[in-house]
This record gives structure tokens, C-alpha cells and sequence, in this order.
């Protein structure tokens, strides 16, 4: 079977195909970037509490908690390593700084001096 797809059907299917990756990427980037990610993972771990305080979950299971949650650690990491940015970044700009200064040029004797005053004049 030979599936005949018109020449403007084909291109809005590659156009759409191009663009999915992009767009995926951008909502990945808005969920995470909002927080909504780590929003809606917290009323997991919320709603796995509350079932097991009115007992209909088996307390043997062991519920996570927000501590040794992987997820939540991979979630919350980019707050941890947030207080170094300005370190680095006046840390850098000290460096910076520092390449621009000229360096003190050093005095250093001549000791052969030459009486030339250049080429001759007419």
C-alpha cells in the first residue's frame, strides 16, 4: 500500500514536526521555570500523607518524604546553587578588572648610548 501525500500536505506536515521539539521544549521549560512541576509534586507527596493518616494506605509501605525524594531533590537543586552565581560573577569581574591595569613599567640603565641624531638634513 502506497500512501500518496500532496506536495503542500507534506510540507505542513515537516513544518509541524520541526516546530513539535521546540514547543515541547518551551512548556518543559514553563512548567519547570514556574515551579508548577514542583508544585504538583508536593500534593503527591501531600495526598500520600493524607491517605495514610486516615489509614487507606498500608502504614508497612514506606512514604518518601520530601528529604530523600530524588525527585524533589532534582527539583529544588537549582535553589541550592543559586547563591554562588554573584560570587562567581564579582569574581569574575575582579579578573577582569585586574587585565586591564597596565603593568608599572621597571626603569632599566642604558648602558651604551648613542650620539645619533638620525639621517643627515639638506
Amino acid at each position: 500500500m502506497v500512501v500518496d501525500i500532496p506536495p503542500a500536505r507534506l510540507a505542513e506536515s515537516l513544518a509541524v514536526i520541526r516546530r513539535l521539539p521546540v514547543i515541547v521544549s518551551l512548556l518543559g521549560f514553563v512548567v519547570l521555570g514556574t515551579g508548577l512541576l514542583g508544585n504538583l509534586h508536593l500534593r503527591t507527596h501531600l495526598l500520600e500523607r493524607g491517605r495514610a493518616n486516615l489509614g487507606k494506605v498500608d502504614r508497612s509501605h514506606s512514604i518518601p518524604a520530601e528529604d530523600s525524594c530524588e525527585l524533589c531533590v532534582q527539583l529544588h537543586l537549582p535553589v541550592l546553587s543559586a547563591g554562588w552565581v554573584p560570587l562567581l560573577v564579582c569574581l569574575g569581574l575582579f579578573v577582569a578588572f585586574l587585565t586591564l591595569l597596565a603593568p608599572r613599567l621597571t626603569p632599566q640603565p642604558t648602558l651604551l648610548r648613542l650620539g645619533c641624531r638620525g639621517p643627515p638634513v639638506l
